[in-house]
């Protein structure tokens, strides 16, 4: 079969699903982004009483001097003897300012310092919204230039903007600007309420720009840290597909493949929803992993065929045989077996690799069993596999 076939595979298995791209890679963009900003309320310990610096920073804040209250909460934050309560809340409102004054990816960098410099503050939650928020708004290009690909509108020769010069973007690169802030999103505060959709984004945009390797990373950790979340029956759905795509073929890595197999598996135990809508698709994938995984097996056995290792061969041909019976590989597997039988007895090989061809004769029902008839031998229906064995034809992956 030729090479673009077998790549080709996957591919036209996961094609039917009729998925739109679009419904699965981005949360709808929050709208308007708030625009009010107030100074929390006042207590007796709270860190204006211990700094007259910032008590002045928030009253020129109050009075709409916005430029200035900036000045004044960056010179008190960057004050290494000031308290680390009026420090965080003089970087917090510096960054509020910058975001007032429309300077967002400044902003988002003094909010990501924020959560550096105090991994534990109470702004915390705070400086992830905005963050998350600014990002969301960052991809609305990118989201543009799909749906324009998907209707296939525009001129052939339209080009996305590579640099910007509005104040509210970033000059250079706003789409990895974005990823960049999703990872900070989601590296502060794990457990908090916008991890797994900056994960989900960050995984759409990876996905859309066809690096399914980082797609399927940012997919698979939403679903193993946010098994619970309302995005993870979609994610792991696009997890699926992008270790599908990410391997390369039989004649690469399998434990992309290995990993799709584990994936499928706990789509159908933990997500019935996902199990009873996408029950042909979850089909076509377990397909299409039987054939990469026997077309790997099968390549491995002709591999030591090739290097002059009957005994491995016979060894691999005899997994091909058990694990996936009913295929083509299956067929073609026994077949060779007999072949091997044939040149060993007719002396083809040396006297090495025919003691070791017998060796592993003798020790074949410690090693797979006892069948029907024999090694080499064609098994009487498919039967149930022997131990060692998964159901469904599937052996445990090496």
């Amino acid at each position: 079969m030729p090479r673009w076939i077998r790549l080709l595979a996957p591919a036209l298995m996961i094609a039917p699903t009729g998925c739109a791209l679009r419904d699965y890679i981005w949360e709808p963009p929050v709208r308007p982004i708030p625009d009010a900003m107030s100074v929390r309320g006042l207590t007796s310990a709270s860190p204006s009483e211990l700094s007259p610096d910032l008590a002045a920073a928030h009253e020129k804040l109050r009075a709409g001097d916005v430029s200035a209250a900036c000045k004044a909460y960056h010179k008190i934050a960057d004050n290494t003897k000031n308290p680390p309560t009026v420090a965080e809340e003089a970087r917090f409102f510096e960054a509020e300012c910058l975001y007032k004054q429309d300077d967002w990816p400044k902003a988002c960098d003094t909010y990501h310092k924020t959560l550096l410099d105090f991994p534990n503050g109470q702004y915390r939650a705070q400086c992830c919204r905005r963050m998350f928020d600014i990002a969301n708004v960052w991809l609305d290009e990118t989201r543009t230039e799909q749906a324009r690909k998907e209707k296939k509108e525009g001129s052939f020769w339209e080009i996305t903007p590579v640099v910007h010069f509005e104040k509210q973007k970033p000059f250079f690169d706003m789409e990895g600007r974005a990823l960049q802030a999703l990872e900070q999103v989601h590296l502060n505060d794990i457990g908090g309420p916008l991890a797994d959709k900056a994960l989900f984004l960050a995984g759409g945009i990876k996905f859309y720009r066809e690096d399914y390797r980082e797609a399927d990373y940012y997919y698979t950790q939403l679903t193993e840290q946010h098994p619970n979340s309302p995005l993870a029956p979609k994610a792991i759905e696009l997890a699926i597909i992008s270790k599908h795509l990410s391997t390369g073929g039989a004649d690469y890595d399998g434990r992309k493949v290995a990993e799709a197999r584990q994936l499928v598996d706990t789509a159908m135990r933990a997500y019935p929803e996902l199990a009873q809508s996408k029950s042909g698709f979850l089909e076509r994938q377990l397909y299409s992993i039987n054939y990469q995984q026997a077309e790997k097996d099968y390549n491995t056995a002709l591999f030591y065929l090739r290097t002059g290792h009957p005994g491995s061969a016979y060894y691999y041909l005899e997994i091909v045989r058990r694990s996936y019976p009913g295929s083509k590989f299956a067929n073609d597997a026994t077949q060779k077996m007999l072949d091997i039988r044939r040149d060993v007895e007719a002396g083809k090989y040396d006297k090495k690799e025919k003691d070791y061809f017998e060796k592993l004769e003798e020790q074949w029902e410690g090693l797979f069993g006892k069948s029907e008839g024999g090694p080499g031998q064609p098994l009487a229906g498919t039967g149930a596999p022997p131990a060692g064995m998964n159901p469904g034809g599937m052996m445990p992956r090496r």
